[in-house]
C-alpha cells in the first residue's frame, strides 16, 4: 500500500531528479520507438502513476490539473515522450477509479501498480449487446505506452435500434487484446503509441462504462471513491493530460535554448548569438506565451476543482470554456517553440539535439484531437452564439 501522505511537491521533486536520466535515455528510446522498461519502473517508484489513483488502493488523489502540469514540467526537462506517457498512464488510474468496484478489484486486486492503457481512435469496431455484457471486436490506434500495460480501456459506440449510439469505454485484460507494432512517427517517437487489436471477445457488463455516466457528479465508482476528482466531467478535463506535457515540453525547450545561446557564437560573422536583438525578442515572446498558457490552465483547474469539492454544477458555459482554454494554451505553446527554435538556424535541424526533439514532440502532441484548436474553439463559439453544441460528448 502506498503512503497516502506523500505530497505533490515530493512527487515533483522525484520527477525532477529523473529528468537527467531521461535525457540520457532519450535517443535510444526514440530508436526503440518505446520507453525502456527501466524508465517505467523509475516513474512507478517516483509515484508518478499514483497522482490521480484512488486513495482506496494507495493512490494520492491530488487535485486534478496542477498535478499533471507540475509532473510534466519536471519530466519534460528530460524527455517529451516520457512526460507524455507518464501523465497519460497516471490519468488512466483516474478513469479506472470511476468504474464499478468489481472492475477496479479485478485490475488493482493483484497489484495497485497494475498499468492501464487507453485507445479511443477506432479504425473499426463492432460491439454487440449480449447477456451479461458485450461481444467486442476492432482495431484502435495510438495507444501510448501500451507495451507496458496489462489492461486497456477502449472506446467504441454501441449501436441502438433507435436513438443515438451509446458510446462506452470497455476495459480489457492483456489476454483479450493484441498489440501490433505500428508506431513510426516524426514526433513522440519513444511513446510506443501502437495499435490494439481485439478479435471477438466477451466484455462483462461491470467492465464497461457509458460516457453518459462520466459527465460530472457520482459515477459507478463513487461507492468506493467518493473523492471530488472522480466527479469532474471526464471529457471536459481530459485535454489536461495532453496540454500538460505540451507546456512542460515547451518550457524545457526554451530553458535549453537559453542555456545553449548564452555561449554560442554565430558561424557566420563570429558574433555572440546572445547579443542579437532578434534573439532577445524571440526568447522573450516565447517564454511569455508559455507562461500565459500555464497560468490559464492553473486558473481553470483551481476553479473546476473548487466546483467539484463543493458539489456544484458544471454548466455548459464552463465546459466549453475550459476546453477552449486548454486548446488555446496548447496552440500558443507550440507557436512559442516554433518561434524560438529558429534561433538555432541550420543547427536546429539536427535530430540529436534536445530542442529538435522537443520541436518534433510538441507538434505530435498538438495533433491530438483533445487539444486541436479548430475543434475546441467551435464549442465555445456555439455556446456564446446560442447555438446547439455539436460535441455531444460534453
Amino acid at each position: 500500500m502506498a503512503d497516502t501522505e506523500v505530497t505533490l511537491e515530493e512527487v515533483v521533486a522525484r520527477a525532477r531528479a529523473l529528468a537527467p536520466v531521461l535525457r540520457e535515455r532519450a535517443a535510444k528510446a526514440e530508436k526503440a520507438r518505446r520507453l525502456p522498461d527501466n524508465t517505467i519502473a523509475d516513474m512507478m517508484d517516483a509515484g508518478i502513476f499514483r497522482i490521480h489513483q484512488p486513495k482506496s488502493v494507495g493512490g494520492y488523489e491530488f487535485d486534478y490539473g496542477p498535478a499533471q502540469f507540475e509532473v510534466a514540467k519536471a519530466l519534460g526537462r528530460g524527455c517529451g515522450s516520457s512526460a507524455w506517457v507518464g501523465v497519460l498512464i497516471a490519468c488512466h488510474n483516474w478513469v479506472l477509479g470511476m468504474y464499478p468496484p468489481e472492475a477496479q478489484d479485478e485490475v488493482w486486486g493483484p497489484s495497485p501498480d497494475t498499468i492501464v492503457g487507453t485507445a479511443f481512435a477506432a479504425s473499426n469496431s463492432e460491439v454487440r449487446e449480449v447477456d451479461g455484457g458485450h461481444q467486442f471486436s476492432g482495431r484502435w490506434q495510438f495507444a501510448s505506452g501500451i507495451d507496458h500495460c496489462t489492461w486497456v480501456i477502449l472506446g467504441a459506440p454501441v449501436i441502438k435500434d433507435a436513438g443515438p449510439p451509446d458510446y462506452r469505454w470497455f476495459l480489457l485484460p492483456a489476454t483479450d487484446f493484441k498489440v501490433e507494432d505500428t508506431w513510426y512517427a516524426a514526433g513522440l517517437r519513444a511513446s510506443g503509441s501502437n495499435d490494439v487489436v481485439v478479435d471477438d471477445v466477451f466484455v462483462p457488463a461491470h467492465r464497461s462504462v457509458s460516457l453518459s455516466e462520466l459527465h460530472g457528479g457520482p459515477t459507478p465508482g463513487s461507492a468506493v471513491n467518493p473523492g471530488h476528482i472522480f466527479q469532474i466531467p471526464v471529457m471536459m478535463v481530459f485535454p489536461y493530460n495532453i496540454g500538460a506535457p505540451m507546456i512542460g515540453t515547451a518550457e524545457a525547450c526554451i530553458e535549453a535554448l537559453i542555456e545553449r545561446t548564452k555561449n554560442r557564437v554565430a558561424l557566420v560573422g563570429r558574433q555572440p548569438v546572445a547579443s542579437y536583438a532578434t534573439v532577445h525578442m524571440r526568447l522573450a515572446e516565447s517564454a511569455a506565451e508559455i507562461d500565459c498558457a500555464g497560468l490559464l490552465a492553473d486558473r481553470d483547474a483551481a476553479e473546476f476543482n473548487a466546483i467539484a469539492k463543493a458539489g456544484g454544477e458544471f454548466t455548459m458555459e464552463k465546459r466549453v470554456l475550459y476546453k477552449r482554454n486548454i486548446a488555446y494554451g496548447a496552440m500558443i505553446a507550440t507557436r512559442a517553440v516554433d518561434r524560438a527554435v529558429q534561433i538555432l538556424g541550420a543547427q536546429g535541424v539536427a535530430e540529436d539535439t534536445f530542442e529538435q526533439r522537443a520541436f518534433r514532440d510538441i507538434h505530435a502532441m498538438n495533433a491530438h484531437i483533445a487539444v486541436q484548436w479548430d475543434i475546441n474553439a467551435v464549442g465555445y463559439a456555439e455556446q456564446a452564439l446560442g447555438l446547439e453544441i455539436s460535441d455531444k460528448r460534453l
